[in-house]
């Protein structure tokens, strides 16, 4: 099969969930199908990151767009001109919008942070006064990237001919209405959106009617595009079974990401007494979740008399969040990236305070292949077959999770017996080749169609 996968985000460096759920499939991939990639690059360490992507994928036919320069460079291929057909003033024109339409974005963005709780980090405002949620939500945010000229290069280098185009995350959503009509279009839908908003709205300190009506707004222009496509794939069972009320039964199948499982040496259980967090945050459930541990859980603990341990968070923080998170937890340290995630982890307790989102998180099992034993929300598991009490612990409340925290910092055998069992069911969770069979047989099925 010859395929077009069109990332919204430069998938390498593998330093979050969804450059490894991108890179890994993408991996199997192109060692048995003629795959191309379409990426957006923005800056010169994106590119240099493209630079690496293409050493660890000589067979892969790379088409870069870049920002600033507006030029196209494709590997083993012809350059293509992303404004053929227009004048010198119409291309002078085009790019004058686009600035005019981002700067006009960001114009909105700081105006709706000042707008009743102000932004979390400003000179007068702490973490407990500001409305994180409503101030970070993706309510608000539009779409990115998605210029005259961007759209142009899609649609040129989709008209090459391909079996199956795919695009990857909310963000380049709306691209399926430029692509060639003959073609079979696949989005990959990491995190349903409608989802995590309505996740969103419900932790406002003082949601509005006109939140709901945006809502539901978003929600209406989510799921027409998504019905444009010949297909959607979900990660998880549960995102199907959503999208199932909304969309025909056929047009969704649900394909886990692949975790490279050979890359991962076994490792043996440590007992624990530190906490450690695992994920970037600019990607704001991390940062939700890391404040509600910190303002509510941490306080709960040491009501209960339960000394709160060092609290490692891996991965890339502002320095606001950095800031407001220690004054809320001296404990927390912020270590950034960690290159042997692996032994990081073995030796600690991981905790998941996830609350918003959808989807699959990959940190849930870099832990279990470290022997971590595992704190973990319903929504941080969520479409993963992980039980209470059978091989993490799941809370969802404030307290049931200090009582959860308190109680695996105090028993050891209670780690150990977690962590075994998680470890011993990832290989049901985690067989790659069936994993990448499933994912390719949504193709098969689409090809097959008359």
């Amino acid at each position: 099969m010859k395929l077009l996968y069109i990332d919204t985000y430069i998938p390498y460096p593998l330093n979050n969930g969804g450059s490894q759920a991108f890179f890994t499939i993408s991996d199997h991939v192109r060692q048995q199908h003629d795959l191309s990639v379409l990426l957006y690059v923005h800056n010169s360490r994106e590119k240099e990151n493209v630079e690496q992507l293409k050493k660890l994928w000589p067979n892969v036919t790379f088409y870069i767009f870049e920002r600033d320069t507006e030029k196209q460079q494709v590997s083993n291929t012809p350059s293509l001109d992303p404004n053929s057909g227009m004048s010198w003033y119409d291309r002078k024109l085009c790019k004058t919008y686009d600035f005019l339409g981002r700067s006009m974005q960001r114009k909105i963005a700081r105006k709706r942070r000042k707008y009743d709780a102000g932004s979390f980090g400003g000179k007068t405002e702490s973490i407990k006064e500001s409305d994180i949620v409503r101030n970070n939500s993706t309510l608000f945010m539009g779409t990115i990237d998605l210029t005259p000229s961007f759209c142009n290069y899609v649609h040129e280098v989709a008209s090459k001919g391909f079996d199956v185009v795919q695009i990857e995350f909310y963000d380049y959503l709306p691209l399926v209405y430029i692509l060639p009509k003959e073609i079979k279009k696949v989005f990959v839908h990491h995190e349903l959106r409608f989802v995590r908003n309505e996740n969103e709205i419900g932790l406002y300190k003082k949601p509005l009617p006109t939140d709901r009506i945006l809502l539901e707004q978003k929600k209406a222009e989510e799921l027409a595009a998504l019905n444009a496509y010949d297909a959607v794939i979900t990660l998880t069972e549960i995102d199907k079974e959503i999208l199932s009320h909304y969309l025909p039964e056929d047009k969704i199948f649900a394909s886990p990401a692949i975790t490279h499982t050979v890359t991962y040496e076994h490792k043996s259980f440590a007992p624990a007494k530190e906490l450690v967090f695992v994920g970037n945050g600019d990607h704001f459930p991390n940062a939700d979740g890391m404040v509600w541990f910190c303002q509510e859980v941490v306080p709960m603990l040491q009501a209960k008399g339960v000394k709160v341990p060092a609290i490692h968070i891996t991965g890339n923080w502002n320095e606001k969040l950095k800031t407001g998170l220690k004054q809320l937890c001296p404990t927390v340290n912020f270590v950034g990236y960690v290159d042997d995630l692996q032994a990081f982890l073995n030796g600690k307790i991981s905790i998941v305070p996830i609350r918003i989102g959808s989807g699959m998180r990959m940190k849930i099992l870099d832990s279990v292949f470290a022997a971590a034993p595992l704190v973990t929300t319903s929504k941080g598991c969520e479409g993963l077959p992980f039980f209470d009490n059978d091989n993490c612990l799941i809370a969802d409340t404030t307290e049931t999770f200090a009582n959860a925290v308190e109680k695996m910092l105090s028993d050891v055998e209670l780690q150990q017996r977690l962590a075994i069992k998680a470890q011993n069911s990832k290989t049901n969770m985690l067989n790659e080749e069936a994993l990448y069979d499933k994912r390719v047989s949504v193709y098969t099925t689409l090809l097959g169609k008359k």
